[in-house]
């Protein structure tokens, strides 16, 4: 099965090269990059379901984690972010936690959107992938959502993965069902392997589709990823953070008899 760069390379019009050179990456060091041996990344960009960017900002914020790198590319959508009054390009961003307890140390990858075409989403996840082997990073986690009917309100999170798995309590979570995951989320974990050697994990946390296509986030699935993480990874943070946030999210979803198609993002 062609790839849509062999593709596009094999029809003469866009060779590799040519591909590559039709962004600009900028890669900029905020802080220097220390204790980062062995470290575990756990990663999420905005997608439709927003759940596991959030996760990863809800856990930003409660480890206190450092920014070290922002990288920007041209290839995101064309709008500046606005922040205290001063405007910025979008990001990808990475930040670091180190455990005063355990010397433990996390890598937290997130940013403001995903690039708007297909090569372009190959190629920022390539520089992800790079960036983690820079880093000596020896376990990926990505996160995301999976649309789904919640009317029940069941809730739980599956997982995928690239291979071995390093914590082998996540294999108590359910297999995704089978289906596609698109973007940044799905391809990172897939070329850190291919590439680096670095064995991951895709966790999906189902969402609600009533929620997910009124533009907001599910913050219920959100809840339940962030509890999963804390708890597979040992991380010393409470998820009461976006419980109210939740409750919120539950009461104005209520009433909707709109019927949704499943699909995995």
């Amino acid at each position: 099965m062609k790839t849509l760069k062999s593709y596009l390379g094999s029809l003469g019009l866009f060779p590799l090269e040519m591909v590559r050179n039709m962004y600009e990456i900028t890669v900029r060091e905020v802080k220097p990059k220390r204790g980062l041996e062995e470290a575990v990344c756990v990663h999420a960009l905005p997608d439709i379901t927003e759940v596991g960017a959030l996760t990863v900002r809800k856990l930003i914020e409660a480890l206190k984690a450092e920014k070290i790198i922002e990288v920007e590319f041209t290839d995101m959508p064309p709008m500046v972010i606005v922040e205290d009054g001063v405007v910025r390009p979008p990001q990808i961003q990475v930040y670091v936690w180190n455990s005063h307890t355990d010397g433990r140390s996390l890598l937290l990858v997130t940013g403001d959107d995903q690039p708007m075409t297909a090569p372009g989403i190959y190629t920022l996840s390539e520089q992800i992938a790079k960036l983690l082997a820079d880093f000596k990073v020896k376990f990926l986690i990505t996160l995301g959502g999976y649309l789904s009917d919640c009317e029940n309100g069941e809730r739980r999170v599956y997982f995928t993965s690239t291979g071995g798995l390093e914590f082998p309590e996540i294999e108590k979570l359910e297999r995704m069902p089978k289906g596609e995951i698109v973007g940044a989320n799905g391809l990172v974990p897939v070329i850190a392997k291919e590439k680096y050697g670095i064995e991951g994990v895709i966790l999906l946390s189902k969402v609600d589709s009533k929620v997910a296509v009124t533009g907001k986030t599910d913050m219920e699935a959100a809840k339940l990823l962030l509890k999963t993480i804390k708890k597979y990874l040992n991380l010393p943070i409470e998820n009461d953070g976006i419980r109210e946030e939740a409750e919120e999210t539950k009461e104005e979803s209520r009433g909707s008899e709109i019927e949704f198609q499943s699909y995995i993002y």
